[in-house]
């Protein structure tokens, strides 16, 4: 009992952060499903990095709105 708890929170610790950068970088406006891989391999190094990106979403209404 004692191991899978620890074994669960472990998994839970593991995937907290790169869940955190996926939703982060969906906010900016980039794709969220490669900064959560990305969140895997690097956990707190892609959250900084992501923080010091600019923000895309903002380009992109920008451009949709002078298309109209």
């Amino acid at each position: 009992m004692g191991a899978a708890l620890f074994i669960s929170l472990g998994i839970m610790f593991f995937l907290s952060l790169p869940i955190i950068t996926s939703r982060l970088a969906k906010r900016l406006g980039r794709n969220p499903k490669t900064w959560f891989l990305i969140g895997v391999l690097l956990p707190v190094i892609a959250t900084f990095i992501l923080f010091f990106l600019p923000d895309v979403s903002e380009d992109e209404k920008e451009n949709g709105d002078s298309e109209l």
